[in-house]
This record gives structure tokens, sequence and C-alpha cells, in this order.
């Protein structure tokens, strides 16, 4: 964690030098946060999905259910000053949602009416009543009120139906109360005079603190109805996140390289050790030498989480009242003693990132089949690269997600010493080093990869897939939890501790020796021209009903479209992918040691295989609520 904890201290003085607000609290995120280009993309409004998302309804189906995991962990609040993580029990939206519930905010809806109009020719008439504008508007904002409660009600009859026709009867009639609700609207702007009375409304309510208050408060209070009462499943566009720069998965827009040192990187660990600003004093007091690292390199970005449904300002006011026991917040501490403290608001990501190693590090420290590399919680690469213009010898991150969930890290976790590690694999094969001919582009790996998921400084999964949280004043010990498909809003998050680190990046394992080995060449084209596929990402993970003979490995095709790997004799699971082109999945059978050749073609595919890692979250402080 030593030089993760540096590079993180970087970030957060690149941050806070170019002019961070009073508010912001830079907070160190210490377990594996890996997202791919794909997760974020599901997080974009509805209009700005795919279409091969939105014209397929299984894959709409599954991207919801998935875009609800990640909104989880992005809109986790913090309830520790000292780190920012994945909390189920503090989800913003959640906690947003009691707010308006639990305040006085429906008092003052239902006092909507009571608006002061008596100077208002265009919603009072000579009479002192209304006009007849004014009544055609409250007519049809009724009826699509009306309309709403129905789709409401229908929503609520999904769960109780299995059949297949229902379901399909069930979506026409969705479908027919959402046309209703269109036409509902149009009619309200068109004969109910909606823009014309609302106008006036705004003007009016901007003449006094209270009006503003209820502007405010109807304001937010309805963005999230309307979100529950019309979005079939978890109302999904309270999920939404508008990110900026926005461009960032698409291209370089909004990325920076940074590259530091070995002295740099020390000097930049003690500054945070020294100051202790928002970090667990249980990391920090971890002092022990990152062996074999000369420098790191990486791509950083500020990511910044717009939400359009939230509005904090309606809580500042004069008017709002909170009455319950747990105080909103007090502007300064962070804790779950708060019902807000802080908001996530800054993504801290990193992609590309590269592990310079010392000139003194052998090509065994590398190879050693029963040793696994690590940069703080990422897992690196067990292959060695190297930069043919300066001759850098430099390991990269596993980027895989497939290879980093698989259920065989749950199992071999087990047999890592400490005992909170997740592992993977082991590697027979001779050391084959590659030089580049372009430059910094990254060659072909000399050996195989041994996968771990050293979850949260090496504590497991606990509810779902790299969604997990430490408890860093109650170091109690943890036992692993088996990783879970789908997060539940209403399962707590497993409190994980007693973390345990070694003393080097190169971490011991306990695994039984594989002695029949084949040697694999995997030889990679495109389909259509029949050109070498350079820098293919392999993926071979084992499916053996007896997981002492498992193993995992990731590696990378050379200049020539070829990478040879000893795999032992048993069944597996091939994933070949890279950007441009479709992922190849299939399954393969080494019956014995005979050697074997492997010729796979892809096919090209405008798809981008991205990866980002969030080394920390900026969150912005709330400033103190009263309690009335």
């Amino acid at each position: 964690m030593k030089y993760y904890i540096a590079v993180y201290q970087k970030l957060t003085d690149i941050y806070m030098s170019r002019g961070a607000m009073e508010n912001d609290l830079p907070m160190i995120c210490p377990s594996l946060r890996m997202y791919e280009n794909e997760d974020l993309e599901l997080l974009k409004p509805l209009p700005l999905l795919a279409k091969e998302i939105l014209n397929d309804n299984q894959k709409k189906a599954e991207s919801i259910i998935r875009k609800q995991n990640i909104s989880y962990e992005l809109n986790s609040v913090p309830i520790s000053p000292y780190f920012w993580d994945l909390n189920l029990n503090t989800c913003l939206f959640d906690i947003y949602r009691e707010i308006l519930q639990m305040s006085n905010v429906k008092d003052f809806e239902q006092h909507l009416d009571k608006i002061d109009i008596s100077n208002s020719t265009i919603l009072n008439d000579a009479k002192n009543a209304d006009t007849k504008e004014y009544k055609s508007y409250k007519k049809f904002r009724q009826s699509y009120e009306n309309i709403l409660l129905k789709i409401s009600e229908h929503l609520q009859l999904f769960d109780n139906i299995s059949d297949d026709n229902e379901k399909n009867n069930w979506n026409d009639q969705l479908l027919n109360l959402q046309n209703q609700k269109e036409l509902a609207m149009s009619e309200w702007k068109v004969r109910g005079f909606k823009n014309l009375i609302e106008k006036e409304l705004l003007r009016i309510n901007k003449s006094s603190d209270a009006d503003l208050f209820l502007a405010m408060s109807q304001d937010a209070k309805f963005t999230f109805d309307a979100a529950e009462k019309t979005d079939v499943i978890n109302y999904g566009s309270i999920h939404d996140i508008n990110f900026i720069p926005f461009d960032f998965m698409e291209n370089e827009s909004g990325w920076n390289n940074l590259k530091l040192n070995k002295e740099e990187l020390e000097a930049l660990y003690n500054k945070a050790k020294n100051s202790n600003q928002n970090l667990p004093t249980e990391i920090l007091s971890i002092d022990y030498d990152e062996k074999g690292v000369a420098g790191i390199e990486l791509d950083f970005s500020f990511v910044h989480l717009k939400r359009n449904w939230f509005n904090k300002n309606f809580m500042l006011s004069d008017y709002f009242e909170w009455k319950q026991a747990k105080p909103i917040s007090d502007g300064q501490t962070i804790s779950d003693a708060f019902k807000l403290p802080a908001i996530p608001k800054t993504m801290m990501l990193i992609k590309n990132l590269k592990i310079i190693l010392d000139p003194n590090i052998g090509n065994s420290d590398v190879n050693d089949p029963n040793k696994l590399i690590f940069f703080g919680p990422l897992v690196m690469k067990q292959q060695l690269f190297v930069n043919q213009n300066n001759n850098e010898r430099f390991l990269k991150v596993v980027t895989d997600k497939k290879t980093l969930n698989s259920d065989q890290l749950t199992y071999l976790a087990k047999k890592t010493s400490p005992p909170v590690l997740k592992i993977s694999a082991i590697n027979t094969a001779k050391p084959q080093i590659f030089e580049s001919t372009t430059g910094t582009d990254p060659v072909k790996p000399q050996t195989t990869t041994v996968v771990m998921d050293r979850m949260k400084m090496g504590s497991i999964l606990s509810t779902g897939p790299m969604l997990s949280t430490v408890n860093m004043t109650n170091l109690q010990p943890q036992n692993p939890v088996k990783p879970v498909t789908t997060v539940d809003p209403k399962v707590s998050a497993v409190l994980l501790s007693d973390i345990k680190l070694t003393s080097a990046v190169f971490i011991p394992i306990k695994l039984p020796p594989v002695v029949t080995t084949a040697n694999v060449t995997f030889r990679i084209l495109d389909k259509i021209n029949g050109q070498p596929v350079y820098k293919c990402g392999i993926s071979i993970i084992g499916t053996n009903s007896n997981n002492e003979t498992n193993r995992i490995f990731n590696i990378e095709t050379d200049q020539n479209g070829v990478i040879s790997q000893n795999l032992p004799v048993g069944n597996y699971r091939i994933s070949a992918k890279i950007d441009e082109y479709a992922i190849m999945e299939t399954n393969i059978n080494i019956p014995d040691t005979n050697p074997i050749n492997l010729e796979y073609r892809l096919q090209r595919q405008e798809i981008k295989f991205k990866s980002f890692f969030l080394i920390g979250m900026v969150c912005e402080k709330m400033p103190k609520i009263n309690s009335k």
C-alpha cells in the first residue's frame, strides 16, 4: 500500500492546486475498484445509451441490474473521515428520498394552492376567484397526476406475474398508459396553459423566501416522485450520472500522464504519513519497502459526477425543518452519526498503470510461480515488458474484470498467506522477453499471469463482485464471503478488518506444484484480412471440478499475434478481447502434455475495452443543516 498511498497523495496535491472548493474533501479508496468502459456507459442518461442495448430487451434488462450495482457504489456516502468506499447502507438517493419524506416538505406541498395570488391578474380575476386559465391549469395537472398514479399502481402488479402471456399483456398496458401520460402532458401544456401559469407562479414564488423554499423543495420531490412512478424497474433515471468531462471514456480528453521515480514516491508517502490527513492510521503505520519498484507511470483524470435529481439548497432554507433524532450534518464531522455528512463528487481515476522495475530485480523474481505482484490493491501481471527506447522493464496491471471476478479467486484465497489474500494460479513457463520496436508501446509478456484480487488491502469480497468495505476502528478477523451477482439495497455491507499486509510487493502463495503441463500456442488474427492482432489480451480460467488443479492466466499476444503458455492438463474457458474487436469466448481441453496450436480470428466491431481504477473520491462536505 505504501506507493499506492504515494500516488493518491500526488493526485490529491494536484487536485487541491487546481482551485478546489472549500468543502472539498479528498478521500483514498483503499480497495480494488475497477470500472470497465461499458460499466460507466450504463450510467449515462437513457437517450445516450447505445442503440444495441435499447433495441434488445434482454440486454436492456441486464443493463438495468448492472447499472443499479454501479450506481449504488458511486453514490455511497462516506461515514469515515479517513477513506471512501462502498457502503450499501449509506446510498445518496436512499438518504435523499428519506429527507424529502421525513422533513416538512410534504406540508408545504399541501399548501401549494394557497400561494398569495391576490395581485396576479393571470391567476386571480376581478371577483377574487380563479381565472379560467388557472382553473384549466389545475384541472389538467390533476389529470396528469391521475395517470401517474395509474402507472404506479400498474407497476406494482409486475412482481405477481409469472406467465409470459400475462407479461406481454402487462407490457402492452404499460405502453398504453405511457401514451396516455404523454397525451395528458400535451393537453396540460396546450389546454391547461401550463407554461403561462408556471411562469407566473415562478414570478410569485420569487417574492419571498418561503415561496422560494416551496419551489425548490417541490422541484426536488417531484423529480424523485416522477422517476419512481414512471420507470419500470427501480426508477432507473435516479441512477443516471452525468460525467464531466463527458468524453473521458471515448478519447484522451481530460487525461494526464504522471511518472514518479522511487525518491518521489518515498517523499510523497512520508508526506502522507506525517500529515495524516484523511488516511487510516492502520494503513499509514505499515512502513515497508516496496521491493523492486523503481518508479511508476500512469494516466489520471478527475471525473466530476453530476446528478440532475439532487438539490441541497432547499435544506439550507430557514423554513426547512428536520425533527428526526439523527441530524443531517454539522458541516464538519464525517461519521455515521449524521444522515448526510458529505456527498461523493469527483472520481480520481487512473489507467495504463505501469510499475517500472528496479534493474537489480532478477527475472526469477518476476517469473516465480509461487509469488504474486501487487500495487496496493491492484493486481499486476506476472509478465515482464521492456521499452526498447530506454530499456526500462515494467509490469502492467490486470484489467480483465472477468478474470478478477472469477469464482476461483474466492476458493484460492483460503490458500494464501496471510489468509485474507485472494489468489489464483501457478505458471511453469520459462522466461521469454520480447522487445518493443514502437517506442513506449508495451511488448509481449515473457510469462503467464498469476491473478489475485486483494480487496481492501487484503480483505475478501463481501456483498458482490468487487464490492466491500472495511471497518478501520474495530479490528477483528473476518472470514471470506462468497460473492453474489447483484446488489440488494437492503443487504448490509460486510465490515472487513484485521488488515494484514506482507512485507513486499512480491507476495508468497501456497499452492500445490503443477507437474503435467502442455505448451499451448495461441495465434490471434483479424477475421477479414488475416493480419495478426497485436496486444490482444487472452484470459484463461480453469474450469475443472477439482479446484486444486484450476489455474488462472492473463497473457497478451506479440506483434505476430502469437503467445505461448504452459497450461496444466485440464479444461479452460478462453476469452480474447482487444479494442475495436468483438470478444471471442470458447472452451478448450488440454488432454495431455503434447504441444497444442490454437488459432482464433476476431471479428471487427466498434468496442472500447477500457478499464479505469478508482484510487480516490473527492467528497463535498455538506454545510450545517439546522434541526428544528
